[in-house]
């Protein structure tokens, strides 16, 4: 994308994503169409970004087998760590202190609001690193520190929690009539994939498929080309990192609609000529970490 309206620099990455995939209008009318096959979730959630954090979380949390979201823990104190997790149906392996990375997740049924209890605290946890710049290493205990004054950073207020949990309802009803068991089909999860040393990180790693969840509105050209610039960099990246991966998806969770593609063929027809996917990813990867910093978006 060129400068925008408020004096940007122009940005060389989304730049050079146009050029090389010149084709992406073609899979927008795809995406576009495909959209508009499945009923629409009518939610309004008070705040969307932080809405979209509690959706993925409350996914990460039901579809690893260990305990995701190590960062986000170590920020809480240990009574409230642990009594997320088991919320969420994971145990421990070990008598451990701090070793939430040994918890396990147990075959036991969740109910939903327990799930909204512990995702929509570890999101309060998301939001409260990004106000701070999680790029920056003293981040994470500066955190810790504000929650133990004031443990009221991890709720929002009862008209907002009230709200978001009743569109959380409605999402996570269509989410376990058959996406979760879809998802838990592609293998082993990974939250929060991290690319390129952290430059960027995608929400998912199932097995090897690239997974990105959305939990917001795609009903404008600008949201599809945006989710395509997102879904063409994270395989780029998980190929130039060395993972073995063959598909992207997207998960629209408002569509109801689970998209997968293989990633040599997506390249392919956004490019309209066969692409080199080593060497593309490694020219990617150059111009991103090339790229001013820029903090990262809530």
């Amino acid at each position: 994308m060129n400068a925008g309206s408020h004096g940007a620099p122009p940005d060389p990455v989304g730049a050079w994503l146009t050029k090389a995939f010149p084709h992406q209008h073609v899979l927008r009318a795809e995406i576009a169409a495909d959209l508009r096959c499945g009923p629409f979730l009518l939610i309004d959630p008070p705040n969307k970004s932080f809405f979209g954090h509690v959706v993925e979380l409350a996914i990460g949390l039901t579809l690893c087998d260990q305990s995701p979201y190590l960062g986000l823990l170590h920020c809480l104190d240990h009574d409230t760590a642990t009594r997320l997790l088991s919320m969420a149906g994971y145990r421990p392996t070990t008598d451990a202190a701090t070793a939430y990375d040994a918890w396990l997740r147990t075959d036991s049924a969740l109910h939903p609001a327990h799930i909204f209890t512990a995702a929509s605290r570890l999101a309060h946890v998301h939001s409260l690193l990004n106000d701070l710049d999680a790029r920056r290493s003293e981040a994470g205990d500066l955190a810790g520190r504000l929650l133990r004054r004031y443990p009221n950073l991890l709720n929002s207020r009862p008209d907002e929690t009230y709200h978001t949990r009743r569109a959380f309802r409605t999402v996570w009803s269509s989410y376990s009539s058959g996406f979760h068991s879809a998802l838990r089909a592609y293998g082993p999860a990974t939250a929060q994939l991290s690319l390129l040393d952290g430059h960027r990180h995608a929400d998912f790693l199932l097995g090897t498929t690239v997974l990105e969840v959305k939990s917001g509105r795609l009903d404008e050209d600008r949201y599809l080309d945006d989710l395509i610039r997102q879904i063409t960099t994270y395989a780029l990246l998980a190929h130039h990192d060395g993972h073995y991966v063959t598909h992207i998806a997207v998960y629209a969770a408002r569509y109801q609609r689970l998209l997968r593609y293989r990633i040599d063929e997506l390249a392919n027809q956004l490019a309209g000529t066969p692409v080199d996917l080593t060497a593309t990813g490694a020219h990617l990867a150059t111009l991103i970490r090339d790229r001013p910093h820029r903090r990262p978006a809530a």
